[in-house]
């Protein structure tokens, strides 16, 4: 059975994002409304990273986990 915390494995996605992608945007010549992409991407990932807490936080409350120090 699987623990009732493996769902926080998500935290790992906007590390993903915010660091082991950047060698990819860095390149891109797209700058849409004058601001440069690499600039965006770290924009769109703060966004990305609230709505994956945000799952997890829900996730958390459906698998009965309301205490941050229960082990």
């Amino acid at each position: 059975m699987a623990s009732p915390r493996a769902h926080r494995w998500l935290l790992v996605l906007p590390f993903v994002w915010q660091v082991a992608l950047v060698p990819v945007v860095n390149d891109v010549p797209y700058a849409p409304l004058h601001i440069p992409f690499p600039m965006l991407w770290q924009l769109l990932g703060v966004v990305f990273t609230s709505a994956v807490i945000a799952v997890v936080f829900r996730l958390d409350k459906r698998a009965g986990v309301t205490d941050e120090d229960d082990s």
